[in-house]
């Protein structure tokens, strides 16, 4: 019976390995210091609990309007709050980064420029959404720690498909 359950156990964690692989889990995090490039989303701001009704309805709405191809670009966020602490709350603008900003907006939609020219901490993985956050996160604050860098409460993330998850962290000045 014990062995059975040893075979389980490692069947259990060699398909879970597999599927960590496939994910981009095992993948390396590029980190750069950089100077950022202009950025335009559309999306919707929302702030609250982490785990609220509103905040997977704006995902879902997000989803929609690039399903519907009323938005064309590649997911992605500007969170004014730390999103790698543990906190249930989160100040965020979610949405799609967009090339045209003349075009119609789904209803509830606006906005945001994100400027060129701000110093950034830069992470970027070749890896699914899912993982990709937590590991470029990780690595970001860790080299901003071992360089002694000051970071500021904006995080920029984009998720193209395709092509690397990016995230910039503003650096404060010196």
């Amino acid at each position: 019976m014990r062995n059975k359950f040893l075979i389980f156990l490692a069947i259990v964690v060699g398909v879970g390995l597999v599927i960590y692989t496939f994910l981009g889990g095992f993948a390396e995090v590029r980190v750069s210091q950089t100077v950022s490039t202009p950025l335009f989303i559309a999306g919707q701001y929302y702030e609250g609990n982490t785990n609220s009704d509103a905040l997977g309805q704006i995902y879902q709405q997000t989803g929609k309007a690039v399903e519907q191809k009323q938005l064309t670009g590649d997911f992605a966020g500007i969170y004014y709050n730390n999103p790698g602490k543990d906190s249930k709350t989160i100040k965020a603008f979610i949405g799609v980064a967009v090339q045209d900003t003349t075009g119609a907006l789904p209803a509830g939609f606006t906005i945001r420029v994100v400027p060129a020219g701000r110093k950034v901490l830069r992470g970027e993985v070749d890896a699914n959404i899912i993982i990709a956050p937590k590991r470029i996160y990780g690595e970001l604050f860790d080299y901003a720690k071992e360089q002694n860098l000051t970071l500021r409460e904006f995080y920029v993330e984009r998720f193209p498909e395709g092509k690397p998850a990016v995230i910039e962290v503003e650096l404060a000045g010196k």
